[in-house]
């Protein structure tokens, strides 16, 4: 049994990780009694947990690019399933059509983003053709041009699914899909490249991406509040954000639960970071045309004040004494995470205002532009950061956000219309974001109490990746099928 098994360094140092089906260990190992390690005692664990998820170099940003071309992908794949889902809801067979849409809508995401593989591109380049060669007719071009002409005058709606602005929601509830895949996928070191963990200070990864790109996606489909804005009324619609926040951090410190301290701080998490950004794009209440301005400016001065004010040792090296030190990352990082907010506006505001073809050229130019500053800050010697939130990642943000809603508006225009109906799946996701995110946390959580997952083989990871992901998709398709949904806030 021994030469059957292999050993795998997952990070520096004497801790490894058995699993099925490769090479020998190293000499200074002592051989298992078995031929696979499942699990260690608690201890162990917590050491190989320190270093498991270090990821000191990250990745390659045209890797990111190439990687986001299965969201096209993915809506385009809609039109092959969507109509037989329709008509199981129309049997009144709901939950069955529920679980097929989960399934066909879920399952190849996950094995793209549990693996992170730029494969993608090949099939993202066949199903483009394929699409191609099914566009509309010169008639129904011209009558959906006229339609798009009449519209141009009106206050457009993003909540309209099978609307012009049908690519927003599908972009909303992509982001989501990644982002709840990767939190999990990431516990799996036989399954997901550690070069897309999140970077321990700088550098590019999948999992950087997650709150940055939440916030656009929010952003760009928001509505500006008319009137004055009362801030009681602010802090009470957000008490049930809070109260995760706080219930989040509760839990975690009682049962010991391993949390990566450079990600937000020792107490500080992802709702409180949407609470702030929250309540501070509430209070000030900026215009449409004012936001882009403003969080171009608050994202130079927050970069100013890392690079000549101390931010950066402060952020990167200052001991964790006090409570703003200990929760430093999150509690500053709201500065650069509030300028993609208005960024994100910003866009929002750019596709309520031009055509839909002119539309897509500007998303391609913005990040184009995004992404060549973000180039030549690096040469400065200003690298993207996601711990720091600084100028390069909100800039490397808003290019990947831009080039996917771009492709997405591309293949809406390139597809036959009318389109069949939105995947229920991406319909409940879009509609229903916070409470998505909090199931998918809350799955997480059970998964990692309930297994060591650093130590599951690659086949046992993937089916527990992909069980956990019909688990919180299935109830939010389920009620999108009855025209409900799972949202509290």
């Amino acid at each position: 049994m021994w030469n059957r098994c292999r050993w795998e360094q997952v990070a520096r140092g004497s801790m490894a990780r058995l699993c099925c089906g490769a090479t020998r260990p190293k000499a200074d190992l002592t051989p298992p009694a078995t031929a696979c390690v499942w699990s260690v005692d608690v201890g162990q664990y917590r050491q190989l947990q320190e270093k498991a998820y270090l990821n000191e170099t990250g990745s390659e940003a045209w890797r990111l690019y190439a990687l986001l071309l299965v969201y096209p992908l993915a809506s385009i794949a809609q039109h092959s399933y969507t109509g037989l889902v329709q008509r199981l809801v129309a049997r009144n067979a709901a939950l069955r059509g529920a679980a097929l849409d989960a399934a066909l809508c879920l399952l190849p995401l996950a094995a793209t983003f549990a693996t992170a593989s730029t494969r993608t591109f090949w099939l993202f380049a066949f199903s483009a053709f394929s699409m191609l060669s099914s566009s509309p007719s010169p008639e129904e071009k011209e009558h959906r041009g006229e339609a798009s002409g009449e519209a141009s005058g009106e206050a457009r709606d993003f909540s309209m699914l099978q609307g012009r602005f049908r690519f927003v929601a599908e972009y909303r509830a992509l982001v989501m899909i990644s982002t709840c895949v990767v939190i999990l996928a990431v516990d799996f070191p036989s399954l997901f490249p550690r070069e897309h963990a999140k970077t321990e200070t700088f550098g590019y990864a999948l999992m950087d991406l997650g709150t940055g790109c939440i916030v656009v996606a929010s952003a760009v489909s928001g509505s500006r509040r008319k009137g004055g804005v009362r801030v009681l009324g602010v802090l009470f619609k957000l008490w049930p954000v809070l109260l995760l926040g706080s219930v989040r951090a509760a839990l975690l410190w009682g049962i010991d639960y391993h949390v990566q301290v450079s990600e937000y701080g020792v107490h500080w998490n992802f709702f409180f970071t949407i609470a702030a950004v929250a309540l501070a794009s509430s209070l000030l209440d900026l215009r449409a045309g004012e936001s882009p301005a403003a969080g171009a400016l608050l994202a130079t001065l927050y970069q100013l004040y890392l690079s000549t004010g101390g931010g950066a040792d402060f952020i990167l090296l200052a001991p964790r004494r006090g409570l703003f030190s200990a929760n430093r990352e999150g509690i500053l990082g709201c500065a650069g995470y509030l300028s993609l907010h208005w960024l994100g506006s910003g866009i929002g505001a750019l596709l309520r205002a031009f055509s839909p073809k002119l539309t897509v050229l500007l998303l391609l130019a913005v990040s184009s532009l995004s992404a060549l500053t973000t180039h030549f800050l690096g040469l400065a010697g200003i690298a993207v950061s996601r711990r720091m939130c600084n100028l390069p990642y909100v800039l490397h943000v808003i290019s990947l956000s831009t080039w996917v809603l771009a492709l997405l508006a591309l293949a809406d225009l390139a597809a036959s219309h009318p389109r069949p109906p939105i995947s229920l799946t991406l319909a409940a996701v879009s509609d229903s974001m916070l409470a998505v995110f909090l199931l998918a946390n809350l799955l997480t959580g059970v998964a990692n109490l309930a297994l060591q997952p650093l130590l599951v083989p690659a086949g046992s990871a993937f089916f527990t990746l992909c069980f956990y992901c019909l688990l919180w998709s299935m109830p939010c398709a389920a009620l999108r099928a009855k025209g409900r949904a799972l949202k509290f806030w």
